[in-house]
């Protein structure tokens, strides 16, 4: 018989209600067998048991009062013949190895319950995969990890963690590294691109975001990265000495997660899948780095404008209202530069990370300072800056400045053309070699000589569309600085007047002594 859709024995619920109505409006037991049908023995046991649960509070106990309680019957509760003891053992022994694997980063190599069933089926044991799963499922449940919700106080944490990125930079498929920070109280998210995740990356991203967003949160939370954390003893963490360095300049507090427990970081973790995705995922192909960087910055200023799940107020609004209880960030930035001594080669380059970078020319042989940012090379001579390049983070790099080496091309103008410094020149000095001084390398590095003194590219690649236009073969070296002076003289004379008249008047006076010179 059901009741309700429900199976519920030889006596129903509504039969059993029934019988103890009877009972209280004063049948008899013999009556009430009579009319349900039932032995009285069955009865019987009914109305002992409704007296008894009257005389019990239930309220507490987790079990129904007896009236609205199905009956219920003894279940056989049969030996389990083929899930022995033996096999209880095995199958424990492979639930602790798959934990151990799963502390050694070998999480990918636990074996799964259908590897353990064939693995008892190979040692002779004959048992079903449905008494596996129960056995190795109830088993697993006990142990299983409770967590703590937490409660973001605003200015308190800021989470850093780091992610891998793909992009197509001028036609070239990279990997790329995405430092993510995310504030716990307002989820506020700020991210940079980087080409390594050395230590140096790390300082230079954190004194970027500091800065960005004002304030200084009281505590960052990371994993147990090694730019981060420096060795293990037991339990004991060491932090790097160039984190304590950038803590004790900022004055915030360094907390590690427990080793892979990247939930005690959850905002971040979150956030890094999230940035990476709503960036990157439609978006992937730049002609530049920093044309990534640009598109980057444009979807973060989207995703902090958007609401709150919690709160219900805009990210950016929660992010304000944290730098009102924070401690403002008005220090200069953290220099994150790495401070090297190196040897000046026969190429007048320094070697950095197996990578070359151009020093001006004499020092060869000579020991420098160089500072190594995380973008940037800086190279120092008896104190002075005497340049500054782009960061490479590849391998056996060049990067070479065309008029760090004008004195020697003076002696060996051959060599220009097949250089590459000039191969790294800027496309305007390249095309105005190829176009006007293939075989002149002579007026060209006087030409050179003449841009690297008086810092006026613009105007003499101005001249040379003047000339051009005019007539090709007026593009010397003479011409160009005979406008470039008389433009100079000129401005000087008019430099009370109009900008456009006094342009006009020099083209116009240039051309004129040009072509009585040529008369």
């Amino acid at each position: 018989m059901k009741y309700q859709g429900v199976e519920l024995g030889v006596i129903t619920l509504m039969e059993k209600q029934k019988i103890i109505k009877s009972y209280l409006e004063g049948v008899s037991q013999r009556k009430i067998a009579e009319q349900t049908g039932k032995s009285r023995n069955t009865v019987k046991s009914y109305i002992d048991d409704y007296e008894k649960s009257r005389k019990e509070d239930v309220r507490d106990l987790p079990i129904a009062e007896n009236i609205v309680k199905a009956p219920a019957y003894k279940k056989r509760i049969g030996k389990k013949r083929v899930l022995t003891d033996d096999i209880k053992r095995i199958l424990r022994g492979y639930i602790k190895e798959n934990e151990w694997k799963r502390n050694h980063y070998m999480a990918k190599q636990q074996m799964k319950m259908i590897d353990m069933h064939e693995a008892l089926l190979d040692a002779g044991h004959a048992i079903s995969y449905t008494t596996v799963r129960n056995f190795v499922n109830k088993e697993v449940a006990k142990s299983r990890e409770v967590f703590i919700r937490r409660n973001c106080v605003p200015g308190y944490e800021a989470e850093f963690d780091w992610g891998e990125i793909k992009l197509e930079i001028d036609g070239e498929i990279k990997s790329y590294s995405l430092a993510v920070f995310t504030l716990a109280h307002s989820n506020y998210r700020f991210a940079k691109i980087y080409q390594s995740e050395s230590q140096v990356c790390v300082l230079d991203v954190h004194s970027e975001f500091i800065h960005h967003i004002g304030f200084i949160p009281k505590v960052f939370t990371y994993d147990n990265m090694r730019t981060v954390v420096k060795s293990f003893v037991g339990t004991e963490k060491t932090v790097t000495d160039s984190m304590i360095n950038l803590s004790n300049y900022y004055q915030f507090k360094i907390r590690l997660c427990e080793p892979r427990k990247g939930n005690e970081k959850g905002h971040v973790e979150r956030s890094v899948e999230f940035i990476r995705r709503k960036a990157f995922s439609a978006i992937y192909s730049f002609t530049s780095l920093q044309e990534a960087e640009d598109h980057l910055s444009c979807t973060l200023k989207k995703i902090n404008e958007r609401y709150h799940h919690e709160h219900q107020v805009k990210h950016i609004t929660l992010l304000e209202d944290e730098k009102k209880v924070a401690r403002p960030a008005v220090m200069a930035p953290f220099d994150s530069a790495e401070l090297v001594e190196c040897q000046v080669n026969k190429y007048s380059t320094v070697m950095i990370k197996q990578n070359h970078y151009s020093v001006p020319e004499g020092h060869v042989g000579k020991y420098i300072k160089a500072k190594a940012g995380a973008t940037y090379i800086k190279l120092f001579i008896d104190g002075e800056l005497v340049a500054e390049h782009q960061r490479k983070w590849g391998v056996h790099e060049w990067q070479m400045n065309i008029y760090h080496y004008l004195s020697t091309f003076q002696k060996k103008k051959g060599a220009i053309s097949q250089s590459e410094c000039l191969r790294q020149a800027p496309t305007q000095i390249k095309d105005i070699y190829n176009n006007y001084y293939i075989g002149k390398e002579k007026e060209f590095i006087e030409l050179l000589l003449y841009v690297k003194e008086n810092n006026n590219l613009k105007r003499v690649l101005e001249a040379v569309e003047e000339l051009s236009a005019i007539r090709f073969d007026l593009v010397t070296t003479d011409s160009i600085l005979f406008i470039c002076g008389q433009s100079t003289s000129t401005t000087k004379a008019f430099s009370g007047g109009d900008e456009t008249m006094n342009q006009s008047v020099s083209n116009m006076e240039a051309y004129a002594d040009m072509f009585n010179q040529v008369g």
